[in-house]
């Protein structure tokens, strides 16, 4: 993995950036989502942008100048490797080929390593913001938001396996039906908590963290940190716990037309910052962009 940090922000307060993962099929949808971070985050936001090398070229042209680009390969260990042609895996020189959405996971894990911004908010190329976003405003005595839902609302049949493969990572005993939810949109995490994370994790198995994530078949990045969090930070995590869903979200695979999209804008309430339209429901960009833009 590259040993390069890249330089934050000067400031004494909290310093945010937001983390976008996106590649080349998202690109159209990533731009709207640049677009949207120009117009209502506010200015003292990073963003970076992470590609794989290969579409480098793709997305170059329509990064404006608060975003930055890094590269997926100069982030993840030098031995896991892309083959040209083979878009499900990546070959892995330690352990057998590493499935793509692992290896997404593995690259959030990694940005604290190779950004210097203390809070850090992650959010797919599928998402774009709609009103005026300061992150500073959620901060309550020094401590920034991290979305946690209990409750059965936002769990989905996965969750117990997540729940019990983040356990088992940081060596504690499997909560049984446990009912709590990280995973959601825009979500905040303190870069020092992901790097005592992994830490903490290399300690349990005597090797570096990332052997222990790659071999993986079920795993949830948000549920890790957010176990990490609650269960052995507790208080001293610098997190309040916000239960509000600030994203309003379409995750069907069904595409919206311009009569639905108009009929899902007119769902905003003033809580939300952010739209959500899943990549997977096809729905057209220009679509979105006539409606939530125009």
């Amino acid at each position: 993995m590259g040993s390069n940090i890249v330089d934050g922000a000067a400031d004494s307060r909290l310093d945010y950036a937001i983390v976008t993962p996106s590649f080349r099929l998202d690109a159209d949808r990533c731009a709207l989502l640049l677009e949207s971070i120009d117009r209502h985050v506010a200015a003292h936001v990073k963003h970076y942008l992470v590609i794989d090398r290969r579409d480098v070229p793709l997305f170059k042209p329509i990064v404006s100048s608060r975003t930055q680009i890094l590269v997926v390969e100069d982030i993840v260990p030098n031995w896991l490797i892309r083959i040209p042609g083979i878009r499900r895996f990546w070959l892995s020189l330690r352990t057998p080929p590493v499935k793509n959405w692992i290896l997404q996971q593995l690259v959030k894990l990694s940005i604290p390593s190779v950004v210097r911004e203390n809070v850090l908010l992650y959010a797919d190329s599928d998402v774009f913001f709609v009103r005026s976003f300061e992150p500073r405003e959620l901060e309550r005595d020094g401590k920034v938001p991290l979305f946690r839902e209990v409750g059965q609302k936002g769990l989905i049949s996965f969750n117990d396996k997540w729940q019990a493969v983040a356990s088992g990572l940081l060596g504690l005993p499997v909560e049984s039906g446990c009912d709590t939810n990280f995973i959601g949109n825009v979500i905040t995490w303190r870069r020092a908590n992901v790097l005592a994370m992994c830490e903490h994790i290399e300690r349990q198995f005597g090797r570096r963290w990332q052997r222990s994530v790659v071999p993986l078949n079920v795993f949830s990045e948000y549920i890790l940190y957010g176990l990490y969090e609650g269960r052995v930070l507790g208080t001293g995590s610098g997190h309040w716990h916000d239960a509000v869903t600030r994203t309003l979200c379409h995750w069907d695979p069904v595409p919206f037309d311009l009569a639905a999209l108009e009929a899902f804008r007119a769902k905003l309430r003033p809580e939300h910052h952010s739209v959500m339209i899943s990549a997977k429901s096809r729905t057209a960009v220009s679509g979105i962009r006539q409606v939530f833009f125009g």
